[in-house]
């Protein structure tokens, strides 16, 4: 029968060898994270440089903005008439449709129109098709109405709901948009 002794000296060395071999792995884990460390401040200082270089020489009128992606666009998307994709929403102005709005943003904004009255934000994660369950899908969805609300397109109320405001809806404007972006309309 092995002693005590020598069953808990081999333990120590199975656990010290254990050890030995994560204190590798994270060795090598701690250079991959400070290498990306490093990629990601040569990726920021060279978009700082870039839109440094782009705000130079950008018209006066036409202010350039740095996307999440990091790439850089002019106010209202490359020739000014489109979506800023990624970028926050113009302010709303006579003139300009939903199709100046991109991603969740055009699908809270047209969820609102075609709402048959104002509309809260569990109602609109629903609509977008998300989980209204989750609170963190609630929340991104009201700061996107509440950015929309603070650029003109939509109107809060002071329960919380929203509502399109006036202008942004053209008078002979439906709530097909909206439908098209539900999940399960048909987009025939």
């Amino acid at each position: 029968m092995p002693s005590v002794l020598g069953l808990m000296e081999r333990r120590e060395a199975r656990a010290r060898q254990e050890l030995e071999s994560w204190t590798e792995v994270l060795e090598q884990a701690q250079a991959e994270v400070d290498a990306a460390r490093e990629r990601v401040e040569r990726a920021r200082v060279g978009r700082e440089e870039l839109v440094s270089v782009l705000a130079e020489e950008s018209a006066v009128d036409t202010p350039v903005s740095v996307l999440s992606g990091g790439e850089v666009a002019a106010a209202g998307g490359p020739n000014g008439s489109g979506p800023v994709h990624g970028g926050r929403p113009p302010v709303w102005r006579p003139g300009i449709g939903e199709e100046v709005l991109s991603g969740v943003y055009r699908e809270v904004f047209a969820a609102v129109v075609a709402a048959s009255g104002p509309v809260n934000g569990v109602e609109l994660t629903r609509a977008v098709g998300r989980e209204a369950e989750i609170k963190n899908e609630v929340e991104k969805i009201r700061h996107r109405a509440n950015v929309l609300e603070k650029r003109g397109w939509l109107l809060r109320a002071e329960d919380g709901r929203f509502t399109p405001a006036p202008g942004a809806v053209a008078r002979d404007a439906s709530p097909a948009s909206a439908e098209r972006l539900r999940p399960g309309a048909s987009t025939a």
